[in-house]
């Protein structure tokens, strides 16, 4: 029982005297953009598709919580899809969404951060190769609404400049059709941004 006592004191100090480490320090909310390539495509009761490299685009904001831990919140316009034959003809299903990723981000150092979180999207349009004008019925065929996860690690500067690798995993069924068929998509993202740096949002200490 003494043993117990002494180490659940010692956690508790070791506890304090990280938040008061972190008391102790100014953290600044950034807000920034980011670009670049997605390679989509889509898993579950369909075969022999391929994948597409899109891009993405939008606005960013990284919120600190303590000096190591950060959520980053972003609003995303993403370019997704796939390929797939048809009747000897490859046919280029373009699914593009607006997103809202939530992103948790703990930072090992001061640069290199492990990251996950949900992302919610809404479709804003759907096309096909194989048609010049794609019908309302094409964009009927998918959901209007996806959920997913993501997975991946970054790279932040002192400068504000940060680079980016994820893997979003479909979470719900896109197939919107009276089928029992479930799609659901399957996006590795490679990125670059840059979070706005002002002299009023720069931290006092960078020491760890």
């Amino acid at each position: 029982m003494k043993n117990i006592f002494l180490t659940a004191s010692l956690l508790l100090i070791i506890v304090n005297s990280i938040n008061a480490q972190d008391e102790d320090e100014a953290l600044y909310t950034r807000a920034g953009f980011k670009f670049g390539l997605n390679y989509a495509n889509i898993s579950g009761d369909v075969k022999d598709t391929d994948a597409r490299m899109r891009m993405h685009l939008g606005a960013v904001i990284e919120f600190p919580v303590t000096r190591r831990f950060f959520v980053q919140a972003e609003v995303l316009y993403s370019a997704q899809g796939y390929k797939i034959e048809e009747s000897g003809v490859e046919n280029k299903i373009s699914l593009n969404y607006l997103m809202l990723p939530v992103i948790t981000k703990f930072y090992l150092t001061d640069k290199f951060s492990l990251e996950t979180g949900p992302q919610l999207a809404t479709l804003a349009n759907a096309t096909e190769s194989k048609e010049e004008d794609s019908s309302n019925e094409f964009f009927d065929s998918f959901s209007d609404f996806d959920f997913s996860w993501s997975f991946g690690g970054g790279y932040k500067l002192e400068s504000g400049l940060f680079f980016q690798a994820r893997y979003n995993l479909g979470l719900t069924n896109i197939n919107n059709l009276d089928t029992t068929d479930s799609f659901k998509h399957s996006v590795a993202q490679f990125s670059i941004g840059y979070l706005f740096k002002t002299k009023n949002n720069r931290r006092q200490n960078d020491n760890f």
